[in-house]
């Protein structure tokens, strides 16, 4: 019973293989094909999205010129579907694209059974050159669950760690473990049936996107005579890997259940259906007359 849930999704697999077989893990390939991923384009759009998807998050990452972001839907199981990736132009060191950041962050998105469905968490990058706007933007908006993060590079750390408020405006900062988060990512993209962990893209995504989700692989590299594994770009751009990797981040803090929330769904989808079913028709029954001939002739 424990391997038939764990093999649902390749990390908790791995898990299970290690824990109750005592085996090392054996990934089949180090690097991805961005072509074969591109093969999982589908015909949805951002106006109407599958009726699987039941929760959102967002990931951002932040340039010197812009910032770039994905809204990703998930559904039972983790399996995913890309909503949107958009890049808001203009300097992180202006109050306006972050103005352009925070209204899209608003938005509302609808699915094609009717749901509204709003962005519950986001995780944005301080990493790079504009780690104080970011504190700026994300502190005062903690209670919408936008949360700053910093990548952290390992191997074996947890994808969300403990949050810390070192820093001068006491912002809370949650540490991301990149590698395990690009290690599960990879791993799902690997994943050629429809169902849990599954990775859908809409029509509208060009080949640089898919280039740039598959912007980089794991080498191993030795240090004292021990190997590590470490991830490297094989390409310039990697921003679509980045903003992935943050969207799940911002799923792994809220940390919750979508299994649960997709059952929720699937009951109250159901329950409206039954309100809306339309009722039988009742026949009204005409009262008797009492009596015998006279009442009857009458």
């Amino acid at each position: 019973s424990d391997f038939l849930q764990a093999k649902k999704l390749p990390e908790t697999l791995r898990v299970w293989v290690n824990t109750y077989l005592g085996q090392s893990w054996e990934e089949d390939s180090e690097r991805l094909d961005d072509f074969q991923i591109s093969t999982h384009r589908e015909d949805y759009s951002s106006d109407e999205l599958p009726q699987e998807v039941v929760f959102l998050t967002a990931g951002v990452d932040v340039q010197d010129d812009r910032l770039e972001m994905e809204v990703v839907g998930w559904g039972r199981d983790e399996e995913s579907w890309s909503v949107d990736y958009k890049a808001f132009y203009g300097d992180p060191a202006s109050a306006q694209v972050w103005a352009d950041l925070d209204s899209y962050l608003t938005l509302t998105f609808s699915t094609v059974d009717g749901r509204e469905l709003d962005i519950k968490a986001t995780a944005i990058d301080t990493g790079g050159h504009h780690t104080q706007a970011v504190y700026k933007f994300c502190k005062p908006r903690l209670g919408r669950r936008i949360f700053a993060i910093k990548g952290v590079g390992g191997e074996g750390r947890p994808i969300v760690g403990r949050p810390s408020t070192n820093n001068h405006i006491k912002c809370k900062l949650f540490p991301i473990g990149v590698d395990t988060a690009k290690e599960t990512i990879y791993s799902r993209l690997k994943i050629k049936e429809i169902g849990p962990g599954y990775c859908h893209f809409p029509n509208h995504y060009d080949d640089e996107y898919f280039a740039m989700l598959t912007a980089e692989k794991v080498v191993k590299r030795y240090r004292k005579g021990f190997h590590r594994r470490e991830w490297i770009k094989v390409r310039q751009r990697n921003e679509a890997l980045d903003c992935r990797v943050y969207a799940l981040a911002a799923l792994s803090i809220v940390g919750v259940n979508v299994n649960i929330i997709a059952q929720r769904s699937m009951k109250t989808k159901a329950d409206g259906d039954l309100d809306n079913k339309p009722k039988p028709k009742v026949r009204r029954k005409m009262p008797r007359r009492e009596g015998g001939f006279v009442n009857g002739w009458r």
